[in-house]
């Protein structure tokens, strides 16, 4: 990468190259300081802190639409937008061995905004150690100390009403919070929010820590990104994009499907960007880039278009007729992704529904004054869950032994073994999350609403196993292969079925244990205990992706995996970065929007330091 000192002669594209490559190729060619590919959630917090200077040309590229204007988008229900071709990209995985031969379903956000646009709001946050391994990998910078104040700088955490204060005892400190997304507390306080702190009291797990300071352990109630005046989702597109719409110096582009970057590679050094080539409207466009292109398309699409860019692995990118670049095999590896499973059970006659209302009542009340179920409709209740509290000395020893048995081997590559070290720590310290639990209302492995049910879930916060997700086709238009590798590492499964039981035993817990009705129904199957055999079984059988892929461009020394520095700059090119979820070498311990939105936070400033862009915040 050339060095910030460097004149701006060396380091970009002239204008003479922009009109010789539009006279060579037809396309419609115009010229940008900046070109963002992603108009998601971390492009649209790039396009807004880098257009602040105005003397830098910004444009953005998205493939979707704007639909910052449709009420759909606005209404705080969650899940009603994916699998809607208008807004999911509706990815699906390769078959996957570990869950039975079963593909599963990927949905990304097509639309300004992206997946903050159709994900289900809740705001969980990673741990200081969860943390600091990204930067003891290589990455200086990335730890909890030089990351934790972003987490604050994307949101206001907007007060909590009085009775959710008296009875939910809200953790989450606003102090230190101004940033453009809301977040917000329920609104009103449910009866299964008081059983779910109530049950974690009783074990001794009730978390009292903030999240934020990056030491919260067991159950709370947390915030979703919810506005608290208009009571409307509060995502990227809307919070970001829209208040800097009109500056003169920020172009949006939508329905633009890129189809690769183009290289100067005739220093023969590190290959020199010099734009983007995309389609829109059956039109063939070029948009050349005076400093940077900053890719923001995602887990899945950003190394797509890097191999289709020509970087990526040399033989694979030989085999699709593209010229290979930089020769990188890391590209489009190390996917990774929360995985879970959930256990519905019926409750008894004394607790409220979850649908009190029909459905067309519940929409009217909500268009009409912003009340009713539809307000409160998100998830709230989670809890960042250590196995070590729900085993026994000796279940704790035999699990010690199964983790030494598997991560023994010294012959493993450095990153997996710096990884493989930092799971056993969470799998065994009593002070961190080898699962994300959570609670909700909707009965698990069915598509039925029918009857009152409570349903418990753990994702698996740090799996071992690792996917990958490369290119089909040289055709920009098709969609890559996704292999997420569910549970090809023994140990996800050991350790993921060591918390179905714990959920079990929750569920068994006071006041659950009188709230769930005896001899009910229990979906998708009705057991009282479990072994851990059986358990594994429901496991392969049931569990279903928590929507969180990343890891797949990661931040971290070449020579170990990596695809990106620490200041996020492309191995191999001067001036591409990648700013979006495939940076993250580790998955966070819980939902990764929090740590999306901090990443692209932190990349603001990184990049407005190195190329020298004024800004105000």
């Amino acid at each position: 990468m050339v060095s910030s000192s460097s004149s701006e002669a060396e380091r970009a594209p002239t204008f003479a190259h922009l009109r010789l490559h539009s006279l060579q190729t037809g396309e419609m060619a115009e010229e940008y300081d900046i070109v963002i590919v992603g108009a998601g959630t971390a492009g649209c917090v790039l396009a807004n802190r880098l257009s602040e200077d105005p003397s830098i040309s910004v444009l953005i590229l998205e493939a979707g639409q704007d639909r910052n204007d449709d009420k759909r988008v606005a209404t705080p229900v969650p899940g009603q937008l994916v699998d809607n071709p208008e807004f999911d990209w509706q990815y699906v995985s390769e078959p996957q061995h570990g869950i039975n031969g079963r593909r599963m379903k990927q949905p990304r956000g097509k639309v300004l905004g992206g997946s903050s646009v159709i994900n289900s709001f809740a705001l969980i946050y990673p741990s200081r150690a969860g943390m600091d391994v990204w930067a003891d990998l290589g990455n200086k910078g990335w730890d909890w100390e030089g990351t934790k104040d972003y987490f604050r700088k994307f949101q206001t955490v907007c007060p909590a009403p009085d009775i959710v204060k008296r009875e939910l005892r809200p953790v989450i400190s606003g102090e230190g919070t101004n940033g453009p997304i809301q977040a917000s507390y329920p609104f009103t306080v449910s009866q299964a929010q008081r059983l779910w702190l109530q049950a974690f009291k009783s074990l001794g797990l009730e978390n009292t820590s903030d999240p934020l300071d990056g030491a919260a352990i067991g159950g709370h109630i947390t915030t979703n990104h919810i506005s608290i005046d208009k009571r409307e989702r509060s995502h990227a597109g809307l919070a970001y994009y829209e208040p800097v719409r009109g500056r003169p110096n920020l172009k949006l582009v939508t329905g633009a499907l890129v189809q690769n970057i183009t290289f100067d590679t005739s220093s023969g050094n590190d290959a020199l960007a010099t734009g983007v080539a995309y389609i829109k409207d059956g039109i063939s466009c070029y948009a050349a880039a005076r400093k940077e292109i900053l890719l923001a398309a995602g887990a899945f699409a950003t190394p797509q278009i890097l191999e289709l860019s020509g970087i990526g692995d040399s033989t694979s990118l030989q085999r699709h007729g593209i010229a290979t670049v930089y020769d990188n095999p890391n590209v489009g590896e190390n996917l990774q992704d929360h995985i879970r499973p959930g256990l519905s059970f019926e409750v008894a006659d004394s607790i409220g529904s979850r649908d009190p209302l029909p459905p067309s009542d519940a929409q009217k009340l909500y268009e009409s004054d912003s009340k009713g179920p539809w307000v409160d409709r998100a998830c709230y209740t989670f809890a960042y869950m250590p196995l070590h509290h729900f085993m026994s000395s000796a279940e704790k020893q035999e699990l010690s032994n199964i983790l030494d048995e598997h991560l023994n081997d010294r012959t493993l590559p450095e990153f997996q073994q710096k990884r493989n070290a930092f799971i056993k720590q969470m799998i065994l310290s009593p002070f961190e999350a080898s699962a994300t639990a959570f609670f909700a209302r909707r009965p698990a492995g069915t598509d039925s609403t029918q009857g009152n049910f409570f349903t418990f879930l753990a994702m698996l916060s740090h799996p071992f196993s690792q996917g990958s997700c490369h290119i089909a086709s040289s055709d920009a238009a098709a969609k890559p292969r996704i292999d997420p590798g569910y549970y090809t590492h023994p140990l996800d499964l050991e350790v993921h079925a060591r918390h179905i039981q714990t959920l079990v035993k929750l569920t068994q817990t006071q006041p659950f244990a009188d709230a769930i009705k005896a001899d009910g129904a229990q979906v998708p199957i009705k057991f009282t205990d479990i072994s851990i055999e059986q358990a594994k079984e429901f496991i392969k059988e049931y569990a279903t992706t928590n929507y969180h892929p990343c890891g797949t461009c990661s931040m971290m020394p070449e020579q170990i995996g990596g695809v990106v520095d620490d200041r996020l700059r492309v191995y191999g090119t001067r001036n591409v970065r990648v700013v979006d979820a495939s940076i993250m070498p580790i998955i966070p311990r819980g939902n990764i929007l929090t740590t999306v939105f901090a990443v692209a936070e932190k990349a603001a400033d990184i990049i407005s330091g190195d190329l020298g862009i004024k800004r105000t915040t």
